[in-house]
């Protein structure tokens, strides 16, 4: 019995050992290496100098198999480097996608813009008989153009002509849009407020806005100041215990030459319009000259826009609009003001 026990015993252990052995000699299997991580790059070049719609994509990424590109107007190609023309103006993100086989990716964006007032403006000239003629002035290579009265291309149409005449009443504002398309189908847009001299700015959003007395909720505020300038007519600056000292103004870092501007009224309580006020103008702020006044001054209807007009050829830095009293009621409110730059005869 101990012999046979003892023979077991050694059985085992030559099992095992050869086990061992076995385990010895068997190669282990080495995991393949992962190929180089793919890099994302490109560049974006406009292909001809008259056709600003039209970029040249190159892609200049490493160690890919796969490209996906998105050019942020509802479009997109997996061409290694494609040439993309976007259909329209404006602000355009690219992303460039790039995987290798292993779908490790990268990824790289760029800003595309495209700004009609940048590549298309309204030449004018005033004839001094009633009419403004019109004409377009742009490097874009267009195949068709059209012209409208009023502030979109939904408004009334007038010519497709390169060159137009309109008539123009003196003091009156009037807004014109121009529309261009290119022979692939991109259109640019562009509107101007017109008068019988020519180009009318707006450059409130040059300025800097303070008031003498804001809004309980300040500024920011959902009648605050800063209401006054969003150009939204939809919202409105609103101020309690109002007692004819209210001032609001605008510091320009350059100065300019202002011959207009406009109130737009509230949206309800016509009591608290404005119905006295002078608008001062000033180099150093604190010397004031006054170059408009008014009196008496109605806003038959809610949020109805109203243009006033005044003489002046002196640049300043500040232009302050001084209320001196409202309807009735001691609040105020306006929905917008906007300061012109009229053109100089």
């Amino acid at each position: 019995m101990e012999i046979q026990f003892r023979n077991l015993l050694g059985t085992i252990f030559l099992a095992v050992t050869l086990c061992a052995g076995c385990k010895k000699d068997e190669k282990e299997i080495a995991p393949e290496p992962e190929g180089p991580k793919p890099t994302a790059s490109f560049t974006a070049s406009q292909v001809a100098d008259d056709d600003p719609f039209t970029f040249d994509f190159e892609n200049e990424s490493t160690n890919f198999s796969v490209v996906r590109w998105e050019f942020g107007d509802d479009s997109s190609s997996v061409e290694t480097s494609p040439v993309h023309t976007f259909l329209k103006t404006g602000t355009f993100t690219v992303l460039m996608r790039v995987e290798n086989e292993e779908k490790y990716w990268a990824q790289r964006e760029k800003i595309i813009q495209i700004n009609p007032n940048r590549l298309m403006e309204m030449d004018t000239r005033p004839t001094g008989t009633g009419t403004l003629d019109l004409a377009v002035n742009t490097g874009v290579n267009l195949s068709e153009v059209s012209w409208y009265n009023g502030a979109t291309a939904t408004g009334t149409p007038i010519s497709t002509e390169r060159e137009v005449s309109i008539p123009v009443e003196t003091g009156r504002f009037d807004y014109y849009t121009l529309q261009g398309k290119t022979p692939k189908g991109s259109v640019l847009q562009i509107t101007r407020l017109l008068t019988d001299l020519g180009i009318v700015r707006d450059v409130t959003a040059d300025g800097v806005l303070s008031v003498s007395r804001d809004n309980n909720g300040g500024p920011d505020g959902g009648e605050g100041s800063k209401k006054l300038v969003d150009n939204d007519i939809t919202t409105k600056f609103l101020q309690s215990d109002f007692s004819g000292d209210l001032w609001f103004q605008l510091e320009f870092y350059n100065p300019v030459v202002l011959g207009g501007y406009t109130f737009t009224s509230g949206n309800d309580a016509d009591g608290r319009d404005p119905l006295n006020w002078r608008l001062e103008g000033s180099k150093d702020g604190s010397n004031w000259t006054v170059l408009d006044r008014r009196e008496n001054e109605d806003f038959p209807g809610r949020r109805e826009t109203r243009t006033f007009t005044f003489a002046n050829s002196t640049a300043y830095n500040f232009y302050r609009i001084y209320v001196t009293a409202v309807n009735s009621g001691s609040l105020f409110q306006l929905s917008e003001w906007r300061v012109l730059s009229l053109p100089q005869t």
